[in-house]
């Protein structure tokens, strides 16, 4: 697998968010499984680490859970070699609060670590 760019973390992380804010569900899971060929684990922090099918299923579910509740806005976006930190502020449509989140990407042999901290 070609080394994966700078670039092509910061593309990852702004195009999720456009996806996700569209509705565009079928996109937001395509992006990840272009990045991860090999594998994706999801971890929020001081919960749960999901791998595998738990994983994309994880994923699935936030999406089901808050796709129609939450606006998302990558704020910063710090890339360092194969990791990558973004703050997000999240705007809920109801009651029209702000909340914000990180969440911290290793991006490797084809793989995607993703550690949520909301």
């Amino acid at each position: 697998m070609p080394a994966i760019t700078e670039d092509t973390i910061r593309r990852f992380i702004v195009q999720q968010a456009v996806c996700w804010n569209s509705g565009r569900k079928d996109d937001f899971l395509a992006l990840y499984r272009e990045l991860t060929p090999e594998g994706l684990t999801v971890e929020y922090v001081g919960r749960s680490t999901m791998t595998g099918d738990a994983a994309w299923a994880a994923l699935d579910a936030m999406w089901t859970g808050y796709a129609h509740q939450v606006r998302i806005q990558p704020v910063e976006i710090i890339v360092n070699g194969s990791d990558v930190a973004c703050y997000y502020r999240n705007l809920w449509i109801e009651p029209g609060t702000l909340s914000s989140g990180i969440e911290v990407y290793t991006v490797q042999d084809g793989r995607i670590h993703v550690r949520i901290f909301h």
